[in-house]
């Protein structure tokens, strides 16, 4: 029996591993890896992360999101004194997060990947590589799966435990890894939408593999063949080959049905309109557009038109739908990659202004009236319209002539005006006594 130390350690160990593990808040990485497990639905069907990106709706869903805000402009601005901000173009993290992230691939494939990572699974990863002044120089996406979020010590900071196949083992500090949770319980790690909604992804998983059977099967005449002897296995044989031959599969069905000795055919099967597979495929469809909050006409369903103009829908989509997901990328840019005497001076954001355009008459409507009451010069909105500037003349601010600032009388009638001395009025001539008596 072991003793009093030897209980204390092993008790210790068990409470530092499930420390580890409540981090994660999902089933151990293995969960995933069993092989046909995955995640077990009522339907029948296991769902994992892989599987999912087979239903057409998971894809597009994750498609439209991940390039929506993987194209976006990232920028890196720096506050002004006065509270504007000004593009910081100089700064180390400018370039990795705009342009090239590494060697072999570019920012936006990046930030694709990571998008993906946390819309399926719940979190996404990026090693992170610094210089020795601790600036950002590459970032690398790690694959789902590789990477454990751990807390040594209670209060104490994290640690990423990394087991890529074929590398050795290793330990990576907050520092060294970016990470976007998404929606969590405790704030450190995310839960994987795909596990939550398991059921509906596996109920679309198994529309469309019953669909696919029934295709291949003949849907339109399956049913139950009846003959008036037992037959023999060879007679069997030759009989269900040129059966599956003459009726089964998509190419087959609606055909005639010729039977020989005094055999009968009796459909049992029910076609596409009586199983109503056409409306669960839509509703399965619309579940998961509200899964991942998309817009069902971005799906391309032809059906579901938007409630208002393109532009509301647009906006509502921004405003709705990319917001939360560019906040999250915004703010962990500043917590990850930054250092932490940057976080006051520099910040990270995304242009959304391209996604907000409306059509050309309204744009041409809002920059006149910008421009005519003098919050936008001609660069301003030639720089809006992604055109270069006409130079220092295009800078020039204009004002109405009947604006004036709020608590001064108008032109003409100011202070100095009034205070001004009146010129006197002529004083009356004295009466010429000879004009008065000539004689």
């Amino acid at each position: 029996m072991p003793d009093a130390p030897s209980r204390r350690s092993l008790v210790s160990r068990l409470r530092a591993g499930a420390r580890a593990f409540l981090l994660s808040e999902e089933p151990p990485e293995s969960f995933w890896r069993w092989p046909g497990v995955g995640r077990p639905t009522l339907s029948g069907v296991n769902v994992t992360d892989q599987t999912a990106l087979r239903v057409t709706a998971v894809l597009s869903c994750v498609k439209v999101l991940a390039e929506s805000i993987s194209t976006l402009p990232l920028m890196v601005f720096e506050r002004q004194t006065n509270g504007d901000k000004r593009p910081a173009a100089e700064h180390p993290l400018s370039p990795i997060l705009h342009t090239l992230c590494n060697d072999e691939a570019t920012a936006q494939s990046v930030r694709e990947t990571l998008c993906a990572h946390v819309l399926l699974r719940g979190n996404a990863y990026a090693r992170v590589v610094r210089d020795g002044g601790g600036d950002v120089r590459e970032i690398w996406p790690l694959a789902p799966g590789t990477i454990q979020p751990e807390r040594p010590r209670r209060n104490g900071p994290l640690v990423f435990r990394v087991s890529e196949p074929g590398v050795r083992p290793e330990t990576l500090r907050a520092d060294q890894v970016w990470r976007i949770p998404g929606l969590s319980w405790g704030g450190a790690t995310g839960l994987s939408p795909i596990a939550l909604a398991r059921e509906s992804v596996g109920l679309a998983i198994a529309l469309e593999q019953n669909t696919a059977a029934a295709l291949r099967n003949g849907a339109r005449i399956a049913g139950i063949v009846t003959h008036p002897h037992v037959m023999e296995d060879p007679e069997y044989q030759r009989f269900k080959s040129s059966w599956d031959d003459a009726y089964a599969g998509v190419t087959n069905a609606g055909k005639t049905v010729i039977l020989e000795q005094g055999a009968k055919f009796e459909k049992v099967g029910m076609t596409f309109e009586d199983l109503q597979f056409l409306e669960l495929k839509k509703f399965q469809v619309a579940e998961i557009a509200r899964l991942f909050r998309v817009p069902l006409h971005m799906l391309y369903d032809t059906q579901a038109q938007p409630r208002a103009n393109m532009e509301q829908a647009s906006l509502e989509f921004v405003v709705y739908t990319l917001r939360p997901w560019l906040v999250r990328f915004e703010q962990t840019i500043a917590r990850d990659l930054l250092l932490p005497s940057e976080r006051a001076r520099f910040f990270a954001e995304h242009n959304v202004a391209g996604l907000l355009r409306g059509d050309f008459a309204a744009r041409m409507a809002g920059y006149a009236q910008g421009r005519q009451w003098g919050w936008w010069s001609v660069n301003d909105i030639r720089r809006l319209e992604n055109l270069n500037g006409i130079g220092p003349e295009g800078d020039v601010y204009l004002q109405p002539l009947n604006m004036t600032r709020a608590g001064e009388p108008p032109e003409g009638t100011g202070p100095a005006d009034s205070a001004a001395p009146k010129p006197a009025a002529p004083e009356p001539e004295a009466p010429d006594p000879q004009k008065e008596n000539p004689s």
